[in-house]
């Protein structure tokens, strides 16, 4: 990975992806949103993230498609998704151990930013606080 990490951000509910664009600003990410799965998808393969932070549910390629089809092309991708659903029905299913984290709505952003850092993420070019 660059110094820089670059992250996509997918999710098809423009006020999550306007929210996790404005939580991701204080760190020093390269960073790209997509409106769709599919729009995710084509930036990906061509702009090839660090990692990735997805909605679940989305209408034309969900979290879980987007993520499978960028591994494939991108096996150190780290995949976090995101999700309406609780965790008792959204993530216990093994098609999910395709996610390094999740986050059920609303997001903790503590937690986030803590995962964020086991990850690389600085604030202001310095290791994130905790």
């Amino acid at each position: 990975m660059s110094e820089r990490l670059k992250v996509l951000v997918a999710d098809d509910q423009p006020d999550s992806l306007d929210l996790l664009r404005e939580l991701l600003t204080v760190y020093n990410f390269e960073l790209r949103v997509a409106r769709s799965g599919l729009e995710a998808i084509g930036i990906g393969l061509k702009w090839e993230p660090d990692l990735l932070i997805t909605d679940i549910d989305m209408p034309d390629a969900d979290g879980r498609h987007l993520a499978k089809r960028l591994k494939l092309s991108l096996p150190a991708l780290i995949a976090i998704a995101v999700s309406g659903t609780p965790l008792n029905t959204d993530f216990e299913s093994a098609e999910d151990l395709i996610f390094d984290d999740y986050f059920v709505k609303p997001i903790d952003f503590k937690r986030m930013h803590a995962t964020l850092t086991k990850y690389g993420a600085k604030v202001d070019g310095q290791p994130a606080m905790p």
